[in-house]
């Protein structure tokens, strides 16, 4: 055993050494000792992995490797591990699954094959949500179908990788053959369907889950049912979630809270949707976007100009997505002074110019007929999109400069946009 340990030694050695001196040149001099030890006594780190491999404990030198995500030289070290542990796989697994790492994975699992380790369920579970979670499920399903049993967290696990990837049938067949059913199990399937356009499966599949008896929608199911109903405008089914949501004291969650507040916008009730938003304590940009985005789809010009005032006051510093709309509806509403005010804000503030915010600022210019401002923001942008240009050139036209507008339309064709 010490034999095979020095043998290691000198392999992480090498290994260690190759990472760092990719020339195939020099791999004559790498069993001098002198090299070796220049190499170690820069980079601490890696001699007290090539310690621990002389003294045989790989898993400790796997975890060091693993805690620094050098996944494949951890890889390679089960190569020089005569029976590894649930623990060292476990470990590797779960590092492959965050860098989404398949192909080492695979290398993983067949080691496991290869060193006659048999699996017990947690392993067969972390292999099942690395193969889903790194796009693999045609493995995820073998390594299900070959278990001798399974729990509640494998089904689950296929079942959300089959929704996600849009696989529903398959999502709903395995959802359809568990023995049992827990929150996760319900929201992974109806989830599944309202990612996938499929609202009206979304909602049939929650009144199931409803008259189960061990069945209890928690937020993240209620989010997407609330989806569903607002995709279909669907005001009545929007209602009666709501309901459900404040008899089972779901109200306090303000995930929930912003996706009562869509789906009322959507379904067409915008002042009880802003009811629900001034509930909201925490709000963030995404969810006061929102919100003045339905003002303004909805024709509430002024409301939405004063909740964008509003959210500016409170501190919450805009996006690019609040600002494109903001102009948009300057644009559509000629409010030149209000897109200046907003223009100037972005400039504090420093905005992209490759965002379509700035596409939004020479549409707001044009559509206002300031000519001149618009293309002073046109100039600046590096690389000005179909929109900014077809903007500008609109907006030449419309302002009585039709030369201006076809010598823009020329430089727009040999700009290779």
């Amino acid at each position: 055993m010490k034999s095979l340990n020095l043998k290691v030694s000198r392999h992480f050695s090498l290994l260690l050494f190759n990472r760092t001196h990719s020339s195939s040149s020099q791999t004559p001099q790498l069993n001098k000792p002198q090299i070796q030890k220049t190499f170690f006594k820069s980079n601490t780190k890696d001699a007290l992995i090539s310690r621990l491999c002389n003294d045989g404990k790989f898993k400790e030198a796997i975890d060091i490797l693993c805690h620094q995500k050098r996944l494949s030289e951890a890889v390679q070290l089960l190569h020089h591990i005569d029976k590894p542990s649930a623990s060292i796989y476990s470990t590797l697994l779960q590092l492959c699954l965050h860098q989404r790492a398949l192909a080492q994975g695979k290398l993983v699992h067949a080691h496991t094959r290869a060193s006659g380790f048999v699996p017990g369920m947690f392993i067969c579970n972390r292999l099942i949500d690395m193969y889903a979670k790194c796009g693999s499920i045609v493995d995820a399903q073998m390594v299900f179908d070959e278990m001798p049993e399974r729990d509640l967290c494998s089904w689950n696990t296929m079942i959300s990788g089959y929704a996600k990837v849009g696989q529903l049938a398959e999502a709903r067949k395995l959802f359809d053959e568990m023995p049992q059913r827990d929150n996760f199990s319900w929201t992974a399937v109806i989830s599944g369907y309202v990612r996938h356009d499929r609202p009206k499966d979304a909602l049939w599949l929650y009144r199931m889950m409803q008259r189960s008896e061990n069945s209890k929608s928690n937020k993240f199911t209620v989010s997407s049912v609330l989806a569903a109903s607002a995709a279909i405008q669907s005001l009545r089914m929007g209602k009666e979630i709501h309901g459900y949501i404040m008899r089972t004291g779901l109200d306090s969650d303000e995930v929930v809270w912003s996706a009562l507040s869509d789906m009322y916008g959507k379904c067409g009730s915008i002042e009880e949707a802003r009811r629900i938003f001034d509930k909201i304590v925490n709000r963030d940009i995404c969810t006061g976007t929102a919100m003045i985005d339905r003002y303004f789809e909805d024709g509430k010009k002024e409301e939405g100009f004063s909740l964008f005032s509003e959210l500016m006051k409170s501190g919450i510093r805009p996006n690019e997505f609040t600002f494109a709309g903001v102009l948009n509806a300057c644009a559509q509403h000629a409010a030149e002074n209000l897109g200046k005010q907003v223009h100037g804000y972005m400039t504090r503030i420093g905005f992209d110019p490759l965002s379509f915010a700035a596409s939004a600022l020479v549409h707001m210019y044009s559509k206002c007929g300031n000519i001149e401002n618009a293309n002073k923001v046109f100039n600046e942008m590096p690389c000005p999109d179909v929109v900014s240009w077809t903007s500008l050139i609109a907006g030449h036209a419309q302002n009585g400069q039709p030369n201006e507008a076809l010598q823009l339309f020329k430089l727009l064709l040999d700009s290779g946009t």
